[in-house]
């Protein structure tokens, strides 16, 4: 009765281990309360009655969805400024927990019936219980070590000190003599190589002495101040899109919601109210994205 609520207490587990939002989580309990309880009401419940059936159709839709969600959770928040060892650890847990839903969900519809048949399959889901627990444990320990960055949010920012402004400043430079921030696919990573910086170095720079939270907002921020400046010129002819490309976007859609954060407007509007202040006459040609 236990064991056939595990879909839900391992999305409950995984969301604890990556989301790390603070905010009411009931919802989230309320649907693993249903995987367990519906799954336990199958099991009790007679055979081929109603409640039995609905009981299995309620675990079946519940489970199901607990255990896509298991999937998704790793994927929260994960973006390219995250430092390595939290991307090999999130690799590594979606990787075993494939597998050990492939073993015990997928693998084991194929087992044929009889005694023989039941004892592998009762002997393999034991066995993916055992790595499934000791893999949780692992996973536990790795996040005691490293907390997420949200969830120590509350702590006061330390104070930048003169190394960080000496490191802001070669940061800097990187942007005016290099622009380096046209590189669309430029991570953390390589800018912790250009200046022979250890990475974490970088970052801690990036939100103490230039006050950002992250490198993608930093680098962002810079982008859009060079993109706003191109799009105020009433001279410009090239579309939104070529714009994003020339700044550095890969995709127009990034650039739009990066420009929006940091604006309040979209490109085309941000284009159309400075030319109109300018006097510049409209031009059909160059608004056509």
């Amino acid at each position: 009765m236990i064991g056939v609520g595990a879909c839900g207490w391992a999305w409950l587990v995984t969301r604890a281990l990556f989301d790390p939002a603070e905010r009411d989580a009931r919802w989230a309990r309320l649907v693993g309360l249903i995987v367990a309880l519906s799954g336990a009401l199958s099991v009790l419940a007679p055979a081929g009655g109603l409640i039995g059936r609905v009981a299995d159709n309620a675990y079946a839709l519940s489970g199901s969805t607990a255990l896509l969600l298991t999937f998704v959770e790793p994927f929260h928040r994960h973006g390219r400024d995250l430092p390595g060892a939290e991307k090999g650890f999130r690799f590594a847990f979606v990787t075993i927990y494939a597998v050990l839903v492939a073993v015990s969900v997928m693998g084991l519809r194929a087992v044929g019936e009889g005694p023989d048949e039941a004892l592998r399959d009762d002997l393999a889901k034991s066995a993916c219980a055992v790595v499934g627990l000791a893999a949780l444990l692992v996973a536990v320990r790795f996040r005691q070590g490293h907390p997420l960055a949200a969830r120590t949010a509350a702590t006061p920012r330390r104070a930048p000190t003169e190394d960080d402004a000496r490191l802001a400043e070669r940061l800097r430079r990187l942007l005016i003599d290099e622009g380096i921030d046209s590189r669309p696919e430029l991570k953390i990573g390589d800018i912790a190589a250009r200046l022979g910086e250890p990475e974490h170095r970088v970052s801690q720079c990036i939100s103490t002495a230039l006050g950002f939270p992250n490198f993608n907002r930093w680098i962002n921020h810079h982008r859009i101040a060079r993109a706003k400046q191109v799009l105020a010129d009433p001279d410009e002819r090239r579309s939104i899109l070529e714009i994003a490309f020339a700044c550095g976007f890969a995709s127009l859609g990034p650039f739009n919601r990066a420009f929006r954060d940091d604006v309040g407007t979209t490109p085309r509007a941000y284009r159309s109210a400075t030319r109109a202040s300018l006097g510049a006459p409209g031009d059909q040609a160059a608004n056509q994205d």
